[in-house]
């Protein structure tokens, strides 16, 4: 099975498993060394798949590595222009047919879910393709743009020509059912993953150096907020929360603790925090880090002391999904599916948009003793061990298939 997939150079198979395994192309739409997007956690699903199933990696963009673990076959989708990214795409899943892979699982991969249904007439593929959130959240003084109506046309167009949508967790399956008009029959329930070994909490002494090198004091609280800097994100809603934790605690200390913010991301609402963290009121207290490789996140999930994730919109979100295995207590609203992922007994969950209640719950953690912190730390975490890990998600797509 080894074919010209990669660069165009002969590509030697990885393992050679039985004959009849099934066979699936998994498209990543981007994936580098310094990737600080969720596609980060792509690899390690893949390993863990490749346990299972024949899989090949189609990467758009980026530059991969020349083998991903349990990746039997790695292509690199051709083109820049975007007339050269539909010939390349095409290529691709010509190259791909001819090495016998015939079933793509997709996530946000427009272009590649286009040519994919233009070209089931030659060669017969099956296409699962990922959807989960909602489209239609904007700023208020956002209009709703022609290319946003175009957008979602083509995004309900393909969601009904492929052969199954899938979707997680379990409340978004009849929410993006209704949303883009498919038969629950051919919906599909797919859980995100995390790795809970390179996600994982520190012990004492290298939390203490992380928090050293970070900047922070052992006295502070360290809220931590991971995620797109937009208005879906709820990004709009961290000045505030941070204002009022200050206003209600005076000094900003509770129980001896003096609360710091830190925001990780990039995105259009990034201009306007920065000049909320130079105000003389937050200023010291919220600190801007940029967009943060995913490689560098899992130390400062377990050198946080909480996570805070105010989001208006969510779908199945893996900011939850990195705290939790980290052992970090986060507090978030119910956008989409965060309420499944945290599970129903996890207290420090408010409805979206509620400031005064996820101000209430940081409040609470903060005063909350440390053994009551690190408890609700190591339940999410056994969850996102037991639920969300590579292995089980793996063996729902495998079902799938």
């Amino acid at each position: 099975m080894g074919s010209a997939l990669h660069g165009g150079a002969p590509y030697t198979p990885v393992s050679t498993g039985p004959e009849d395994r099934p066979r699936l192309v998994y498209v990543v739409p981007h994936l580098s060394e310094d990737e600080s997007e969720h596609f980060a956690h792509i690899p390690a699903l893949l390993a863990a798949l490749g346990e299972r199933v024949d899989v090949a990696a189609a990467v758009e963009r980026g530059s991969p590595p020349a083998r991903l673990a349990g990746v039997r076959l790695l292509v690199r989708v051709p083109g820049r222009s975007r007339v050269g990214r539909v010939l390349g795409t095409a290529l691709t899943i010509h190259r791909c047919a001819r090495a016998g892979y015939r079933t793509y699982f997709l996530r946000y991969s427009t272009l590649f879910v286009i040519v994919l249904i233009l070209t089931r007439p030659l060669y017969r593929h099956r296409v699962l393709l990922w959807r989960s959130g909602l489209p239609d959240v904007r700023a208020p003084e956002q209009r709703r743009t022609l290319w946003l109506k175009a957008h979602e046309f083509v995004n309900r167009v393909t969601a009904r020509l492929v052969h199954c949508l899938v979707t997680g967790p379990e409340t978004m399956v009849p929410i993006m059912a209704g949303l883009w008009g498919v038969p629950r029959h051919r919906m599909r329930l797919l859980y995100n993953d995390v790795d809970a070994e390179r996600f994982a909490p520190l012990d004492t002494q290298a939390r203490r150096e992380a928090r050293t090198t970070l900047g922070w004091a052992d006295d502070e609280f360290v809220v931590l907020f991971v995620h797109r800097l937009s208005y879906r994100k709820g990004a709009r809603l961290l000045a505030p929360l941070l204002k009022a934790v200050l206003r209600s605690t005076g000094d900003g200390a509770v129980c001896g603790a003096r609360v710091r913010l830190v925001v990780a991301g990039d995105g259009p609402e990034r201009p306007c925090l920065e000049r909320e963290a130079a105000a003389p009121e937050l200023k010291g207290r919220m600190h801007m880090l940029g967009a943060v490789p995913n490689r560098d996140l899992p130390e400062l999930y377990a050198a946080a002391d909480c996570v805070v994730m105010p989001s208006y919109e969510e779908g199945f979100p893996r900011v939850l999904l990195e705290a939790m295995a980290s052992g970090t207590p986060v507090v978030t609203t119910d956008a989409g599916g965060s309420a499944d992922v945290v599970g129903a007994d996890y207290p420090y969950v408010a409805k979206v948009g509620d400031l005064d209640t996820m101000v209430a719950h940081v409040r609470s953690l903060m005063s909350a003793p440390h053994a009551d912190r690190y408890a609700w730390g190591q339940r999410l975490r056994r969850r996102a061990q037991t639920e969300f890990s590579p292995e089980r998600v793996a063996a729902m797509l495998h079902a799938m298939l």
